[in-house]
């Protein structure tokens, strides 16, 4: 993976962040920290915008779990997972000025579990410090990549998702190269040079203090106003009155779907997958007559979160409420807005940091720290994919 990516940046700087890398008490999916005391000096630790970061889990196998409990009596933490090989921990905690290691508090009144993660030893898995809203992301990301592949058996999300870490940190710890950062799984101390940071431990001295991390930093699961964001993206997309109207000729005579009904063929497409419906629309030219991939159907796309899962919490109809209405009302409700060009626009995970799309600029920081995080366990399932 690290092909990809540029050198790391500043290597005599070295932020919290990056001593958090080192030390094994940051996020590995998202690079970002649990515990804020100490860090940049104008973050106030106690803010509700960074309060998710403190919300975390240790995730692993059952059977690496009693290896990394310290002083433990022979008791281990309670087991919130379902599954028999997946070990997921209680809500912990963490504290910069503590013990240096994770707490794992039970609803007793005995002491804390103290926990040593990002341990790494032969022929064993370890366990990994995660913020909630990442093991979220991180599963529905997983059960996406598991829907495009028809033919393999669906597993739980947690069950790939360990394996996957497991997997991912078992190869640095065995490779000499990645000596001083075998943690960093997902190469996130380096910067792209199209698409800048991958994480707060890329970021330079003067990055840091011009306040880059705050997108970084921002919650990606709640508020992170989707729907202003898509609503100011079509109004900056109307639909032109110039476009030309093609009329695509069959060459050929219709045969079996194609004989069929329009109307008929609307309805069956109201039962399928948008992915269904945009396949039969390439069967033929006869089908792509019969089934317009028009406005409303990219309106429908984004509404069900089909093509854009990564935009579930996306209410369409509230959006169009909010919207200008124009003079005229037309007859398509969809025919003043371009709802192609921004369904198209929103699949994209990467926002480059130059000669970007104008309506991008704006992107919400909630909404740009999902993708980034998204588009992060999204790379390592297809890179473990080629391997």
């Amino acid at each position: 993976m690290g092909g990809y990516f540029s050198s790391q940046k500043e290597t005599q700087f070295k932020s919290d962040a990056q001593r958090a890398m080192e030390d094994g008490t940051f996020c590995v999916i998202c690079g970002g920290p649990f515990d804020l005391e100490g860090e940049i000096y104008d973050i106030d630790p106690k803010d509700p915008h960074f309060q998710w970061l403190h919300r975390l889990r240790l995730l692993g196998s059952v059977k690496d779990v009693a290896s990394h409990v310290l002083a433990s009596d022979g008791f281990l933490p309670s087991n919130t997972s379902d599954l028999d090989c997946v070990f997921l921990s209680e809500p912990a905690f963490f504290s910069l000025t503590g013990s240096g290691y994770f707490h794992v508090s039970e609803h007793t009144d005995e002491d804390d579990f103290i926990v040593d993660t990002l341990h790494y030893e032969p022929a064993h898995g370890t366990l990994f410090p995660l913020h909630d809203a990442c093991i979220e992301i991180s599963c529905r990301v997983i059960d996406r990549h598991q829907s495009t592949h028809k033919n393999s058996d669906r597993k739980p999300a947690l069950s790939i998702l360990t394996r996957l870490l497991n997997g991912c940190f078992t190869e640095r710890n065995e490779r000499s190269e990645f000596h001083g950062t075998v943690n960093d799984i997902f190469d996130l101390s380096f910067c792209s040079p199209a698409y800048g940071p991958r994480s707060v431990l890329a970021l330079g001295r003067l990055e840091w203090w011009g306040g880059a991390y705050n997108r970084f930093y921002t919650n990606p699961i709640e508020k992170v106003d989707t729907a202003t964001f898509v609503k100011s993206v079509l109004q900056s997309s109307p639909r032109s009155r110039d476009e030309p109207d093609f009329t695509l000729v069959p060459s050929s005579k219709p045969q079996k779907l194609e004989c069929l009904p329009r109307e008929l063929l609307d309805t069956i497409c109201s039962h399928l997958p948008i992915p269904s419906v945009i396949a039969l629309h390439r069967t033929s030219k006869a089908l792509a007559l019969q089934i317009p991939l028009d406005s409303a159907f990219w309106r429908n796309s984004l509404g069900d979160g089909s093509l854009h899962p990564h935009i579930w919490d996306l209410d369409t109809r509230c959006i169009e409420q909010h919207l200008p209405q124009p003079n005229i009302a037309p007859l398509d409700p969809t025919a003043s807005w371009d709802w192609k060009s921004t369904a198209k626009l929103l699949a994209m995970k990467r926002f480059p940091i130059s000669g970007c799309d104008d309506r991008l600029v704006d992107v919400p920081n909630g909404f740009w720290n999902r993708c980034r995080i998204w588009s992060t366990i999204e790379e390592a399932l297809q890179q473990q994919e080629l391997g």
